[in-house]
């Protein structure tokens, strides 16, 4: 049996591969499809539309990596259903799970280098493909941020006309401290802040301060220097990157920062646990594969395709409900996002039950 498994396991990662490259190159061309009329109209920029979809290709990889491990399991095996190989396994007495392992270890493996795929190749080539975009939109780089408002740590509350990034200065800014009690304590505004990088502060130039104390007001006008020292950074400034260009490294990093100034992190937390469900649904999958392949009685070609359009549609469906509902907290985000793949490891294991 066990040369059958390896001949079967060596059959999957050709056909996995083998459809992985299909379905990438028919998403390519159905992109650049799309988007023929603008390379018709700008063809002197050329080079970077195939910068763009070149750069596309490990995003790409990571979003149809289910899809094509449904439809090779599920083909692989169907053949194996019609041409009765896999009854007489099953007559010999081996359950479809134990002859199947080596498979399900080698889909394992597979989703684990998806998880790495994203961190190391898709994350880095996103951010490059967006920049390339933003010149093909003739878009250059935000350099700067409007009308910021925002509660930060330790009760400081923003209110910032414009900040820009290369300077990391805030402009017509009015920074406000609240107690615990809820009352303010102090309220500075100012022309220009700046972040002071050596003292860890921001200074802010002619500022105008106000102090509320014991039912009083002061007033300092003018004041040439004022430092203030928040939990914010100049980071903590700059627009939120696209989340398809982050890693799972970044993202972590900036929940955490967007934590530590009591920042809204569901949306950044439901996509971190999002890349690491996402990538082991493929081993859910093809378990669903293991039992539809059985099913595959006569045109295997066919019922592969069938069976990963309908799962597809429902799969994505599902997901993109739970999603939505981590991003807006209606549920912790990694339920969330590992919610998917338990409803269907759910469906499987009532489906083996009842074919099995």
């Amino acid at each position: 049996m066990k040369k059958l498994q390896i001949y079967i396991t060596a059959e999957f990662i050709k056909f996995f591969f083998g459809s992985l490259f299909f379905f990438v190159i028919l998403i390519t061309v159905a992109d650049i499809s799309i988007r023929l009329e603008t390379y018709v109209e700008s063809p002197e920029d050329i080079r970077y539309f195939a910068m763009y979809h070149l750069l596309r290709v490990p995003h790409n990889i990571y979003y149809i990596f289910p899809i094509a491990l449904m439809f090779s399991s599920t083909f692989v095996l169907g053949v194996l259903n019609k041409n009765k190989e896999m009854l007489a396994i099953e007559n010999g007495g081996i359950s479809v799970l134990k002859f199947s392992a080596p498979l399900l270890i080698s889909v394992i493996i597979l989703c684990i280098s998806l998880v790495a795929l994203w961190e190391f190749v898709a994350a880095p080539a996103n951010k490059l493909m967006f920049s390339v975009n933003n010149i093909i939109r003739n878009h250059g780089d935000d350099t700067e941020r409007s009308d910021i408002h925002f509660f930060g740590g330790e009760g400081y509350v923003y209110f910032i006309d414009n900040y820009v990034f290369d300077e990391q200065a805030m402009y017509n800014a009015t920074i406000i401290k609240v107690n615990k009690d809820g009352y303010i304590e102090n309220r500075v505004s100012s022309p220009k802040i700046v972040w002071v990088q050596d003292e860890y502060v921001w200074r802010a130039e002619n500022a105008t301060i106000f102090n509320f104390k014991n039912n009083a007001i002061s007033v300092d006008y003018n004041k040439d220097v004022y430092d203030i020292k928040t939990l914010e950074e100049p980071e903590y400034f700059v627009n939120p990157p696209i989340l398809d260009s982050m890693s799972l490294s970044e993202i972590r990093s900036l929940i955490k920062m967007r934590k530590k100034s009591n920042m809204n992190v569901n949306k950044f937390a439901t996509d971190y646990y999002f890349r690491i469900s996402y990538a082991f649904s493929g081993f859910v999958i093809v378990m669903l594969a293991v039992l539809f392949s059985k099913l595959s009685k006569h045109s295997v070609l066919v019922a592969s395709l069938v069976m990963v359009v309908l799962v597809s549609i429902l799969y994505y469906s599902i997901l993109m409900l739970f999603r939505s509902l981590g991003d807006i907290g209606a549920m912790p985000a990694y339920f969330a996002a590992w919610m998917p793949n338990i409803l269907f490891l759910f469906l499987c294991f009532i489906s083996f039950k009842v074919f099995y």
